[in-house]
């Protein structure tokens, strides 16, 4: 049986996630508006920088395990009702695309050493050839159901009846196009972790500090301008 729950399982844990996620995107502030001379140290940022990482990866574990328990729900994933209106519109494989980040890099940090922009030109290759792996193999899911046999079964459905054997290939079709996004959506949310991860590595802790700010404070604007502009439609 479809699971049902799962969806509002993880929008009831995103409201949490999202309480120590404003507190984490106000300590980055805080953390990057300090000059020199009170700027906490190397090591108070490295350990600022890890602790968002953490709770960022927590997000996507925990939406892993919802959507292996999703069932019928899991296209649900795709357009999320914990997203609002405006950020559906950038959504890539159920959330951001990886490389959005060397953008929000670019107009975080400005002191990038020519070294860094290297490694960064070169992940930057790395991660776009990996965005076009990854719709590519959504793009194969997606045509296995528009093969003949199955659309030619669903026309059926509701019509004429379905002729024995007819039932089955379809939902065979329909679990395999389930899966298959499922997997999709979590070769993409590896990718949308480890790009993060590779730039921070790339970058200085202060460095590191201003993007990772960027990164938190666009998620939540896009979040509060939409819920504004929701509750005015409504």
């Amino acid at each position: 049986m479809p699971n049902t729950s799962s969806s509002q399982s993880f929008t009831s844990f995103v409201t949490g996630w999202l309480i120590r996620h404003r507190y984490f995107v106000e300590q980055l502030m805080c953390a990057s508006s300090l000059d020199e001379t009170n700027r906490i140290s190397l090591e108070e940022q490295q350990s600022l920088v890890t602790q968002f990482l953490s709770h960022c990866l927590q997000y996507y574990q925990e939406k892993f395990a919802s959507v292996s328990l999703a069932g019928d729900n899991v296209f649900t994933f795709f357009c999320p009702p914990w997203f609002n209106s405006y950020a559906k519109l950038i959504l890539w494989v159920g959330d951001f695309k990886p490389s959005l980040v060397f953008k929000l890099t670019e107009v975080s940090v400005d002191n990038l050493t020519r070294h860094q922009k290297d490694r960064i030109s070169s992940l930057k290759s790395d991660t776009r050839r990996k965005e076009r792996e990854v719709m590519r193999d959504f793009a194969l899911v997606q045509q296995s159901v528009a093969d003949p046999p199955v659309m030619l079964a669903a026309r059926r459905v509701g019509a004429v009846g379905m002729v024995d054997g007819e039932e089955s290939d379809l939902e065979e079709a329909m679990e395999v196009l389930k899966a298959g996004m499922a997997a999709a959506m979590n070769n993409a949310d590896q990718l949308r972790c480890s790009t993060v991860g590779k730039v921070v590595e790339i970058l200085t802790p202060p460095q590191a500090i201003k993007v990772l700010k960027t990164i938190g404070e666009l998620h939540l604007r896009l979040r509060e301008v939409n819920s504004e502009r929701d509750h005015q439609r409504a």
